[in-house]
This record gives structure tokens, sequence and C-alpha cells, in this order.
């Protein structure tokens, strides 16, 4: 009697599905999972200074393969990743501040080669949001017992983001930022605090597929995950796995409601304040009289018009189980 093995084609979903749940697998029975750490060696706060000692040290050599590459100029990150796709890499270790993330997200989004972040950036916002540790051997340690989920990546006019964009001031505050020569929350406060009042107020219109609001403000951030950064909590209860964006708008404050809308912003609470608008969806097109923006807090020139758009479970992330 003869035995044939029948074999069935999977999908593109479904070929999508089998390959993270072996690379979960990977994690699960201690398989190594073949792992391309980029590094930046300039970016942030110089917290990746020594990061190949410290990822021999703690990263655990039963779990990964560890190999590593440095970025050499802007837009490198991006490039690496690439190669690490077609070198069959397992994941990617992205090794820097949010622009870095942001780079290496570019080029992983649609694979399903996963993404891990060491967080050396003066922001973090997405490695906050996911509950890596700021410091960088627990994050290692972290990365150790973490676990790979799908999450939403979005596209503003083709730029990808996987944390917040947006504009208005925080995209004028991106532009100054990125020309001061120190970085850190420190330097981000001077920035805001030359131009909060200067800074003139915003029209935006905001068109869904049902509805148009006419709207002015101070800024309008499109959050995917739920802070700008150094836990200022622009979105709280925004998320990277339901499908949408949250477009929330801030009015400019008074001087006497600038402390508690800053306590608010630190405190999750940012949604109980009488300034604070917020529109969710999966798709917008927004106009601005302005061309300033940001993604994931690099700065760019939108132009008028911004076209939102959410690609849903588009990029895997190493994450916490209740993350």
């Amino acid at each position: 009697m003869r035995f044939f093995v029948v074999k069935q084609l999977l999908t593109p979903k479904q070929l999508g599905i089998a390959q993270i749940i072996n690379r979960q697998n990977k994690l699960l029975m201690n398989t190594s999972i073949k792992l391309l750490a980029i590094i930046n060696p300039i970016s942030g706060t110089g917290k990746q200074k020594g990061m190949e000692e410290l990822l021999q040290q703690h990263l655990d050599s039963s779990k990964f393969q560890l190999h590593t590459q440095y970025t050499q100029y802007a837009g490198h990150g991006s490039a690496i990743a690439k190669e690490a796709i077609q070198q069959q890499f397992d994941a990617v270790l992205a090794i820097g501040g949010d622009g870095t993330i942001n780079e290496i997200a570019r080029s992983l989004a649609g694979s399903e080669v996963a993404m891990g972040i060491i967080p050396c950036g003066s922001g973090n916002g997405l490695a906050r949001h996911l509950g890596i540790p700021m410091d960088t051997v627990k994050a290692i340690q972290w990365l150790n017992k973490a676990e790979i989920k799908k999450m939403d990546t979005v596209k503003a006019n083709n730029e990808l983001f996987v944390n917040v964009a947006g504009v208005g001031f925080d995209a004028f505050i991106s532009h100054e930022f990125a020309k001061m020569e120190s970085r850190g929350l420190i330097s981000y406060a001077k920035a805001v605090i030359k131009s909060f009042f200067s800074y003139p107020l915003q029209d935006f219109i905001i068109e869904t597929k049902e509805q148009k609001h006419q709207l002015q403000g101070l800024l309008l951030s499109f959050a995917n995950s739920s802070q700008f950064g150094n836990n200022a909590y622009i979105a709280p209860k925004a998320s990277i796995q339901d499908g949408q964006i949250n477009l929330v708008l801030l009015k400019r404050p008074k001087l006497f409601q600038i402390p508690g809308l800053a306590l608010k912003t630190f405190t999750k609470r940012l949604e109980t304040s009488s300034l604070f608008t917020q529109i969710k969806g999966d798709e917008f097109l927004i106009r601005q009289n302005d061309t300033l923006g940001h993604v994931d807090g690099e700065p760019i020139e939108f132009g008028s018009e911004i076209h939102l758009i959410v690609c849903p479970q588009s990029l895997n992330v190493f994450t916490c189980h209740n993350c």
C-alpha cells in the first residue's frame, strides 16, 4: 500500500500566521532565534555605548543567535533591516531612539520578521507603551522573557509611523528640536517654552467617510500608541492593536490652565480636560494651513493635505504578556 503526501499551499495570511507561530514556538521551546541587533551609535542619550558587551553578557544565548551591525548614516537602519529580511533573520533588535525605531519598522512592516527595542532615545514613546524598561540591562533581560505580537502601523501620505505623528505645534517643535545640539526632556522643554505663546493657532479640516470636522487648536496628533514619550500621554486609551488611529486636538491653554494640563498629561487623564478633543477611525483626510509635520518625532514636510490610513496587524513586535 502506498501513502501519498498531499501538500496544501498556504495563503499569504496563513503563511504569516504560521511563521509567527513558528517564531513564538522558538521562544517557548528555547530554540535559537536568529537576531540582528541594529545599533545607532549616535542616537539619543548615548546609552548605546558598550551595547555589544551588554548584549553578550545579558541576552539569553540559548534563545537568541546574536549578530550586530551599526548604522552609518541617516536611513541606514531601514536598509539594514531590508537586508535582514532577505537573509532570513527571525528578528531585528532596534537599538536607538524613536527615529531609529521608525527607520527599522518601515522595512519590517508587512514582513514576518519581528522587531525588538532597546530604548536609547530621548522620548522612547513606543518602547514605554510596550512596557520595555528604560534601563539598558533590564531591557535586555526583559527581551529574554518577551513574546511576539502583531501591532498596527499607520501611513501618513505614505510615511509610515508606529507611535505618534502630528501637525501643528508639536510638529513645529520637532523641527526646532532637531536643530538643537543637546537632546533630552530639558532641551525639549526649552523649545516648547520659547514658542508656546507666540505660535499661531491652526485650522484643521478632518474628513472621514461619514462626516467632516472643522476644528481650531494648538496641535493635532495622530496617535497609534498612547504617548509621545517620557510618559507624556497624548491618547491614554490608544491601542496599537485596535485597527484605529486616535486623532487628538488640543486647544491652547490659558496660563493658569498649564499646570493642570501638564499634570493630566503625565497621569493619563488628559481625556478629562476641556481642551481635549478626540476622533477615532481607520482612515482620515486632513487639511492644515501649514506644511510642517512629524512622524514618530522626526520632522517632515507633509504639505497642506495628509491622508492617514491604518495598516492593521502589520508589524510583529516583542512585547510583554499583558501589554
